[in-house]
């Protein structure tokens, strides 16, 4: 990635034609007026078409205002040469692209191609017009349950120390208050079970900060233990409390996909879904061991989700009905977002950070073309003025609201919903439904002890 990254940036940089400014502006000076014959296809956000009533097609898109500035900025005329949409759907897109440059069908392929030592013994290409760098599209994910919000602030291994911890306090205290007899004549502790009771009480009220004391008559081991146990809890305690809240203030979602790892290893949550054809894909289905392998047989048993070049739709379609997640480059990604948040008010798409794949984009020059020099030069002004990323920002603009953890929390204090607070009445609920059992545990037990005292009088 590293030496892709230089040799853009060296091809960029260092870009320096042997020539003179004078022969660059009687170059541009003889494509004054001529057409300028382009390849037109429906692939947005590069190109996309719309029909006009006159029958005529209006066209927008990244790639159309490349063509626009082109034609400007050399004066000349812009013809769309229409490419085949049937060769399209059946061979894909980039070879019928090719194609129109073989046959010399058009001047400039304002598509962005990364082009391959195949590619390159067909046609030529511009400098790099922009490097693509690549996301995961996927699913706005839920949030999570508030029914475990109560065990939630700490780890399975933290409540299992703390239980631990509490039921050993409680048996030591009361073994040290049960062998001293004095302590155990003066508090009425006429059994061990008593002492137990006694201590399960103050730490109880301890752990829910009721306050309670130890005698001063108690042993000094006892108060010493007590008191260690009390500034663990001081700490356990705040924490707990601090941590709840956070959890009731703020929604929180359950994670989404970020590497090509996470993916493969929820791939019983979420399938990958991706263009055919391209390098990724390839990577992916000739894997032999890894997360790869794991992706290339998800896209083995499931054909439907290789989405053909340029039907970026398929791949939305593929997220929004099937759950799965759609690689492609973040200007896809990007483009997807903004369209979907026009049609829905609230997020149902979001994407990840960049993943370790990237490739550059550029546009598609006839194989020895006598101005193809030129447009590699002049498109040095296209990079280093920033126009793409300005005419991006055009086609999706504030797709940041949906990409998670770039959420700005409400401006005003929401107040809590029983949704929020489910996992304290749940608990309640619990705690009722317990009570009740042992309620009418009791009655039985109690019925029973009557009905066996009644039989043995009768039988006396």
């Amino acid at each position: 990635m590293l030496k892709l990254t230089f040799l853009v940036f060296a091809a960029v940089v260092f870009f320096k034609p042997d020539v003179n400014g004078d022969v660059w502006q009687n170059e541009r000076r003889s494509l004054h007026g001529l057409q300028l014959r382009a390849s037109t296809f429906n692939y947005p956000p590069c190109l996309s078409r719309m029909k006009l009533p006159s029958g005529n097609y209006s066209y927008f898109g990244i790639c159309h205002d490349i063509l626009t500035w082109m034609v400007s900025y050399y004066n000349m005329k812009l013809v769309y040469v229409p490419a085949n949409t049937t060769r399209i759907a059946k061979l894909g897109i980039v070879p019928v692209l090719i194609e129109q440059l073989l046959n010399m069908e058009v001047d400039f392929v304002p598509y962005g191609f990364a082009p391959t030592p195949e590619l390159w013994q067909q046609a030529d290409f511009s400098i790099p017009v922009a490097i693509q760098y690549y996301s995961m599209l996927q699913r706005w994910p839920k949030e999570e349950s508030r029914l475990t919000t109560l065990v939630r602030p700490f780890s399975l291994t933290v409540w299992i120390v703390f239980l631990f911890s509490s039921i050993v306090l409680i048996v030591f205290m009361a073994l040290l208050t049960h062998f001293d007899r004095n302590l155990s004549r003066e508090c009425n502790l006429t059994s061990f079970m008593d002492a137990i009771s006694r201590h399960v009480n103050y730490v109880i009220t301890v752990i829910t900060g009721q306050g309670n004391n130890i005698s001063p008559k108690e042993k000094f081991s006892l108060r010493f233990v007590a008191g260690l146990w009390c500034l663990t809890m001081m700490v356990l305690v705040n924490a707990y409390s601090s941590i709840l809240t956070s959890y009731l203030a703020v929604h929180k979602l359950t994670p989404i996909v970020n590497t090509v790892q996470e993916l493969a290893a929820r791939s019983s949550e979420t399938e990958v879904t991706v263009h055919y054809g391209t390098e990724q894909t390839r990577m992916f289905l000739r894997a032999t061991s890894g997360a790869h392998l794991i992706l290339g047989n998800s896209l083995r048993n499931n054909p439907k989700l290789l989405v053909e070049g340029g039907k970026i739709f398929d791949g939305l379609k593929n997220v929004l009905e099937l759950g799965a997640t759609f690689i492609t480059s973040r200007v896809v990604v990007d483009y997807l977002l903004a369209m979907d948040m026009k049609s829905h008010p609230n997020c149902r798409l979001t994407s990840s950070a960049t993943i370790p794949y990237m490739d550059y984009s550029s546009a598609g020059l006839p194989k020895g073309g006598r101005h193809n020099a030129m447009i590699n030069y002049d498109f040095q002004y296209l990079w280093e003025n920033g126009l793409l990323p300005y005419w991006l920002k055009k086609y999706t603009p504030n797709v940041d609201k949906c990409m998670v953890g770039t959420i700005k929390p409400h401006g005003r204090m929401t107040p809590f919903t029983l949704d929020d607070l489910s996992s304290a009445f749940a608990l309640f609920g619990i705690g009722i439904s317990l009570s009740f059992l042992t309620f009418v545990l009791e009655m039985i037990t109690l019925h029973k002890l009557k009905w066996r005292k009644s039989h043995n009088v009768i039988a006396h």
